[in-house]
């Protein structure tokens, strides 16, 4: 039987569209390259003065502002402001002189490692500079953009997609050409038995994967799989599928990509110091893409603790930094700038370990206090309800974000966003103390009878707000009759718990800062036993999952309502804490450095290193 095939002439897939723009097929020309506007710095500076009537006094002299209120405490609250950036044509680029040749970012530790296969995604700053992807992002706003694959198209299935590939695109250090060969050693690599790729199981529904010839190949899927642009993709829900040298690994083997492995990027890969740094070297002939850092070299440190980031920031050790909210004002106040993401695309929250509810599940104990059936479900309604939102707002990001009603849902990623949610917010989900304490109590447990909780605090790559976090929690808890341990630990160490669903990882639960993705790679992520997530499984995101396989055609209502259907369960039986939706923000020199434009979803949440913009 004949296929009709869906095209998409001259366009790019947006990742905000998710579904409804999948029925497309994307191709186009290079997006244009955004020019960094630098960022202002307001202060706001309440000063607080007893009055005898209500009153309030704005003072207003250039950027700060003086309030006189009635209030009972002294309060100081600053906030970065950050200007859009303007876009401008690559080819109107002017070629610059950086002042230094090495511009150097300081973050959070990695696995460090250059198969890039066998981590998670925290990990992929060290692979983000030198490989690249078939499909790319436009800095901007996430919209997904033609890369190593210029056009790609797919059945009305959803389950053969063939992708046209760049020709004369170099490997470095003389590898050769890519071609489609390299793509199906890409899959190899994903599907291999050291894979620890989050999209594992979504390539591994693949029948067959082809080279129809040097610059096309094709992906033959067992279901319905809609989700292959952002798998293959840099970022949004994607960013591991990485192409690297086939003939790299023929000539070499695995030592040759641990020495220094090929790939196409405006950069190459230079070096590492292992436990202290990874640096790259901007190749020395045209890029492909015609892009053209203005650095000569790009290194990426490994520093755990955000205040010695600011540190070095501040001493010109380090030109950009990642740390949290309130370092990052102390870095504005000595003159830094701020970098931002396109687009409020990471969002915060806290898992309950435990949390296998789909039944048979061996791994499922009724004894983990909050995922016992008949009283778990109090304790985590007890435990979101203790918290503040908004001062915990106000205090992580310094107001810089707004609430998430259902974890990772929000109603620009699609029709299956339920506004029901918003409306039993305050209910089900709002800050009462007394309540709070009062559903312990019916699951019994007091501040005298505390339950233990133990919470895995880590700090990785740039999410410094996730530690921050977890401490604020532990004065919304203990009032309630819940008693937190911290545990240090790293990020490695507490994906394999989750994953592995240990026996430690039940003990308590563990933060993290996710980047925004496609709803349906959540179905898959999700589920059990396909998914790899691990942090909440249930009998009714496990049918949506099934359902959604059987699909026959994209029906974009029947994928909205089954969408619905797994977030309608999590939303009304607590599963998980939700915080906020916000932007991902660096800080720089901008003696050095005049801005950096990244959408914030890639693999290595900052990208787009050829955006590095040097100060004149």
């Amino acid at each position: 039987m004949s296929h009709r095939w869906f095209r998409f002439p001259k366009g790019i897939l947006s990742s905000f569209l998710v579904l409804g723009a999948m029925l497309f097929v994307a191709c186009g020309g290079t997006a244009a390259e955004p020019m960094i506007i630098e960022k202002e710095v307001i202060v706001e500076k309440e000063v607080i003065v007893e009055v005898p009537v209500e009153k309030q006094v704005v003072v207003e002299k250039e950027v700060v502002k003086e309030v006189l209120k009635e209030v009972p405490v002294e309060t100081v609250v600053e906030k970065l402001v950050v200007a859009t950036p303007t876009p401008i044509a690559i080819s109107n680029k002017p070629v610059v002189e950086a002042k230094v040749d090495r511009v150097i970012y300081a973050f959070g530790e990695v696995q460090e490692t250059n198969r890039h296969w066998t981590v998670a995604r925290p990990s992929y700053y060290q692979f983000d500079p030198w490989a690249e992807t078939l499909i790319g992002l436009d800095p901007k706003d996430n919209s997904r953009t033609p890369r190593l694959a210029k056009n790609w198209e797919w059945s009305p299935d959803g389950r053969d997609w063939i992708f046209q590939l760049e020709e004369g695109v170099p490997f470095h250090f003389g590898y050769g050409e890519f071609t489609a060969k390299d793509v199906v050693a890409a899959f190899d690599r994903h599907v291999g038995e050291d894979s620890q790729a989050g999209s594992v199981s979504f390539f591994k529904e693949a029948n067959k994967v082809e080279a129809l010839s040097d610059y096309e190949v094709k992906f033959s899927m067992n279901s319905i799989a809609i989700d292959m642009p952002a798998m293959v993709s840099r970022g949004f829900g994607g960013g591991e599928f990485l192409i690297l040298s086939a003939n790299q690994f023929e000539k070499d083997g695995l030592e040759g990509y641990d020495n220094r492995p090929a790939g196409t990027g405006t950069y190459q890969y230079g070096g590492r110091q292992i436990g202290e740094s990874i640096w790259f070297e901007r190749i020395n002939y045209d890029h492909w893409r015609g892009e053209r850092p203005d650095f000569k070299e790009l290194e990426i440190r490994w520093v755990r603790e955000d205040i010695t980031r600011l540190a070095m920031l501040l001493t010109g050790e380090a030109h950009i930094a990642s740390m949290s909210r309130e370092l990052q004002l102390e870095a504005a106040r000595a003159g830094m700038k701020a970098a931002q993401a396109g687009v409020p695309t990471n969002y915060l929250v806290m898992f309950f370990g435990g949390m296998y509810l789909s039944e048979g599940d061996p791994d499922y104990d009724p004894t983990v206090p909050w995922a016992n059936p008949d009283t778990g479900k109090k304790i985590r309604q007890a435990m979101n309800k203790a918290i503040n939102r908004q001062e915990m707002l106000d205090f992580v990001l310094r107001g810089e974000g707004e609430i998430m009603y259902n974890m990772a849902f929000l109603p620009i990623l699609g029709g299956g966003y339920n506004p029901k949610w918003e409306k039993d917010w305050e209910e089900l989900y709002g800050f009462d103390q007394e309540k709070a304490k009062a559903l312990m109590a019916e699951a019994g447990y007091s501040p005298e009878n505390p339950m233990e909780f133990k919470i895995f605090n880590y700090i990785s790559s740039d999410e410094p707000e996730t530690p921050v976090m977890v401490e604020a929690l532990i004065n919304y808890w203990e009032p309630i009759g819940v008693k937190v341990n911290l545990v240090d630990s790293e990020w490695g160490t507490v994906r394999k718990n989750y994953r592995g669903k240990t026996a430690e990882i039940k003990k308590g639960g563990w933060g993290n800062v996710i980047t925004m993705r496609a709803l349906t790679t959540r179905l898959r992520a999700w589920s059990y036993p396909a998914g790899t997530s691990r942090n909440y499984e249930s009998d009714v995101i496990n049918k949506a999952y099934n359902d959604f396989l059987a699909l026959e055609t994209a029906d974009q209502d029947k994928i909205d309502a089954l969408v619905r259907s797994v977030g309608d369960d999590r939303f009304y039986n607590f599963p998980d804490i939700p915080f906020f939706w916000f932007r991902l923000t660096v800080m720089y020199n901008p003696d050095v450095v005049a801005g950096w434009t990244f959408p914030g979803t890639s693999g290595s949440k900052t990208s787009h290193w050829n955006l590095i913009e040097a100060a004149q």
